[in-house]
């Protein structure tokens, strides 16, 4: 009897050992959720702060956009810039600058012609904004270049062979137009259907500039770049897609178009004279653009949580009115 009393204390030992290793894993196992929950839920707040911020940073922008204005340009130093459509004008603070003014029959005109904004680390709340406006009109239509320029674009992304750059430029205008004749190196149905997988010419504008890739003798090295780990005996390709937008424009604004585009557009003559304006006095014309890409970040302070929107607007003047449409709108860009 004695033996089986020492057992049955043994077995109640072990017992008692096995609930509290049970509950210590339980209570291991709550706190981990717990925690999980809270950083789940401290993260989606975060996240959503951080979008909102983004959003500010988007209609500042757009209200920027909104303001009458004399040219849209790319300066060296303050990147986009608005020129203001009235002068800007000296402080009347001394008799003589008023007596000055008077003679001259108005207030003198001062100043650089335009207002240099921040759109850095905005502080705002718990977090700060920071957004970017690029310009559309900067870039040469796709949608709406003849054969002419295609040939330029092409020869300056490395393609020697004048009868490589006219097949391309060729397709290429084939794809857009809306009838199924093929131009003299061009392709149609009968070409894309012989591929593998087969496929239709879509005789309709191009939407993305990822479409170029189906168009005939059009490869990625030639619309990207060469990577730089191509072997130097490889053909070597600058890249295009940088040069293009799908947005229909009226013309090339010559204050935001790249030096590349300018080389492929004007004259050497011209666009020696458009970069020195531009150096001198921040635009070289009283060119309007009228489609704008804008980027904006919102970031938390003291966290990594950030939030990127990117959105394609269009503006226009009906009535004396400015007015903005949005052609793309992305919610989430991840900043890989």
């Amino acid at each position: 009897m004695k033996k089986l009393k020492n057992n049955q204390k043994g077995i109640a030992l072990m017992a008692v050992l096995w609930v509290l290793v049970i509950l210590i894993a339980l209570a291991t196992e709550f706190a981990f959720s717990m925690k999980m929950e809270v950083n789940t839920t401290r993260n989606y707040k975060e996240d959503m702060e951080s979008y909102y911020l983004s959003k500010a940073g988007l209609n500042l922008a757009m209200a920027e956009l909104f303001k009458e204005s004399l040219f849209h340009s790319i300066h060296e130093e303050h990147g986009f810039i608005v020129g203001n459509a009235k002068p800007v004008k000296k402080e009347t603070d001394s008799p003589s600058s008023a007596e000055t003014e008077r003679e001259s029959g108005g207030p003198e005109e001062t100043g650089q012609g335009f207002d240099i904004v921040n759109r850095t680390d905005i502080e705002l709340e718990n977090g700060t904004i920071t957004y970017e406006i690029t310009d559309e009109n900067g870039k040469i239509s796709i949608n709406s270049a003849d054969k002419n320029t295609l040939d330029k674009l092409l020869k300056y992304a490395g393609i020697e062979e004048k009868i490589e750059r006219s097949t391309i430029s060729d397709s290429i205008l084939d794809w857009i137009d809306a009838d199924k004749n093929h131009r003299l190196n061009g392709a149609e149905d009968d070409y894309y259907r012989r591929q593998n997988p087969p496929y239709f010419a879509k005789n309709g504008e191009i939407e993305t500039l990822d479409e170029l890739l189906k168009i005939r003798g059009m490869t990625k090295e030639i619309l990207y770049g060469s990577d730089d780990e191509t072997d130097e005996e490889e053909k070597q390709f600058k890249g295009i897609v940088n040069l293009l937008t799908v947005y229909k424009i009226p013309a090339v604004n010559p204050n935001t178009a790249s030096e590349e585009v300018l080389n492929i557009l004007f004259n050497p003559d011209q666009v020696e004279e458009i970069l020195v304006n531009r150096s001198l006095k921040g635009y070289h014309s009283n060119s309007l653009s009228s489609v704008f890409r804008i980027t904006s970040t919102g970031k938390i302070a003291n966290s990594h949580t950030e939030h990127t929107i990117e959105a394609v607007v269009e503006k226009s003047i009906t009535g004396g009115e400015a007015q903005l449409v949005i052609h793309y709108w992305n919610d989430n860009v991840l900043n890989l």
